[in-house]
């Protein structure tokens, strides 16, 4: 344990969306580190998936008064906002797309400001960058992302509160299920279990492991923004067929390919926001993540 760790107050931190892939992992990695931890989801992990010392709490971020209340009982310093629903599921159901990623947003922000929270950072996305044709977001998701970022800037205008919005592009890592961008994860998945696998899309992206991510969220968490901060994580961009040959540099012959589809990205990119607020960070490279996602799925399999 460092100095730094050792004089670092716990926080008491309500993680909204916790029981995701990303809230999963950072819920553990704040109650390892010794804050108290509460839960907000629409839908909590089963009992016997609990994490010890966790309190999860079944609530909807659409009503102001789920997340009052947990701020009040519990007497919550900071929150990491997570909840959301992502591409397909905005896709399916544009209006309650933007019911659980705006309105779930603004309440978020609102609740921080009545409870004088000051520690606030969520999870933007690199979607809410402007790409193709149209120099618009690619999907509603996207459009869903731009606006939260925008409201947190009139937050800190109206209210002076300060957020920080991270925009991950591709996380992956054992436990990411959901969305579009899973398939980088499922196909190091088929590798450890020796199954081919097809990447159902092309292109160029920014791949970063969860352990990474996750070191930047705690690092956000811990320094209280002045204004508002919005960036990207990294500006590293790699394409389908370098997962594809990570995965064989792990699994040698693993049959892994990649269809003809691109996906659109961003023209720009830049973290120098993120670098100027919280220093530089280790990264996690891709062949690296590679390696500990799928040692991660072999154990499972063994066990």
């Amino acid at each position: 344990m460092s100095g730094q760790d050792v004089l670092r107050t716990p926080l008491t931190v309500l993680v909204s969306g916790g029981s995701g892939f990303l809230g999963q992992a950072l819920t553990d990695a704040l109650a390892e580190r010794g804050d108290q931890v509460v839960v907000l989801d629409l839908n909590p992990p089963p009992e016997e998936a609990r994490l010890p010392g966790v309190s999860y709490i079944e609530g909807d971020i659409t009503q102001p008064s789920a997340i009052e209340a947990v701020i009040a009982d519990f007497g919550i310093d900071a929150i990491l906002h997570l909840a959301a629903l992502v591409i397909p599921a905005c896709r399916a159901n544009p209006v309650l797309g933007a019911q659980v990623n705006v309105i779930g947003h603004i309440n978020i922000l609102e609740a921080a400001v009545k409870a004088g929270i000051d520690r606030v950072v969520y999870a933007s996305s690199l979607a809410a960058r402007p790409r193709g044709a149209l120099a618009s977001p690619a999907n509603l998701y996207g459009v869903f992302k731009h606006c939260c970022e925008e409201i947190s800037k009139v937050y800190f205008l109206d209210h002076g509160l300060g957020s920080v919005g991270l925009r991950p592009n591709v996380v992956y890592g054992p436990g990411r299920t959901s969305g579009e961008t899973a398939a980088i994860t499922r196909a190091m998945q088929a590798a450890a279990r020796g199954d081919a696998y097809e990447l159902p899309f092309s292109g160029k992206m920014c791949f970063q492991h969860v352990d990474e991510v996750t070191e930047i969220f705690l690092r956000c968490l811990d320094k209280p923004a002045n204004e508002p901060v919005i960036s990207d994580l990294t500006t590293e961009l790699g394409s389908m067929d370098d997962v594809a040959d990570a995965i064989r540099a792990v699994v040698p012959g693993a049959a892994i390919t990649v269809a003809n589809n691109p996906r659109a990205v961003p023209e720009t990119m830049d973290n120098g926001p993120l670098r100027a607020f919280l220093g530089a960070w280790p990264a996690v490279s891709l062949v690296e993540g590679t390696r500990r996602t799928i040692e991660a799925f072999r154990e499972t399999v063994e066990s």
